[in-house]
């Protein structure tokens, strides 16, 4: 497997590392957290020490696999031991994961807190319909083909700040019952907003739109911040969420936002 990062930190991670594939280019190799009892990540362990993990994984289990790559199969066969029935997982811990492979967390319930901070998702990251129950970070992420959170329903507060949207990123019908940050967030391609629910605070202050960007039929509850954000293309809004959504008056368009009725 190739190392998925071109310029590795040559810091090691927090967390007892794999070290596999360490050179003298990357001292601190593979980043992946040890799975309990071994001294290798998932991605390392032996076929058969990876088959015993997951065959003692069910749904809800707790997942700490902070710094691990995935490629297809490995990502597919976690998936069949998560969804062996209802799919779920308890807390969930992807600090630093790399998914070289589609990521499917379609209709996934998150019981715990689900960190994906300083992930890289290098193929889709797939988040229709899932539901967060408790608190969901995603700060510092990379989505560099497609972020999909369509009906997604984040119950709690959940941050995105510092990540960035490389490719597509579609929250169409998403629910954000709990404060949501996009600070500093930098869409890069056509950003979709859609009938989306804001029942809390909505933070886009510093936000980057680099493309065209919708938020038609989008409601906001709660007070909504976008201080410095910047929409570089066309804007969509709602005529009526826009002129009752204070805090874009302090955002900067480098088109006149196209309002619809």
């Amino acid at each position: 497997m190739t190392h998925p990062r071109p310029n590795p930190s040559p810091t090691a991670p927090p967390w007892p590392h794999c070290g596999h594939g360490s050179s003298e280019q990357d001292p601190v190799g593979c980043r992946g957290i040890h799975i309990p009892g071994h001294t290798a990540c998932l991605t390392h362990l032996t076929r058969a020490d990876r088959r015993a993990y997951l065959d003692d994984l069910s749904p809800r289990a707790n997942l700490d696999l902070r710094g691990t790559t995935f490629e297809d199969r490995l990502w597919e066969s976690l998936l069949d031991a998560l969804r062996d029935g209802e799919p779920g997982i308890g807390d969930a811990q992807f600090t630093a994961a790399v998914f070289e492979c589609t990521a499917w967390f379609d209709s996934m319930a998150f019981d715990g807190n689900a960190v994906f901070d300083a992930a890289t998702f290098q193929g889709k990251g797939w988040f229709e319909a899932a539901t967060f129950a408790w608190p969901a970070s995603f700060e510092g992420a990379t989505f560099e083909t497609y972020g999909g959170f369509q009906d997604a329903t984040f119950e709690d507060r959940v941050s995105f700040k510092g990540a960035t949207f490389t490719g597509m990123a579609a929250f169409d019908r998403a629910t954000f019952e709990g404060a949501v940050s996009f600070e500093g967030v930098a869409f890069k391609e056509f950003t979709r907003f859609g009938e989306v629910s804001f029942r809390s605070t909505a933070d886009f202050t510093s936000t980057n739109f680099g493309a065209t960007a919708t938020f038609q039929e989008a409601t906001f509850d709660g007070p909504a911040a976008f201080n410095s954000a910047t929409f570089e293309h066309h804007a969509w809004f709602t005529e009526k969420i826009y002129n009752v959504t204070e805090g874009l008056r302090s955002a900067t368009f480098r088109h006149d936002p196209k309002l619809t009725r």
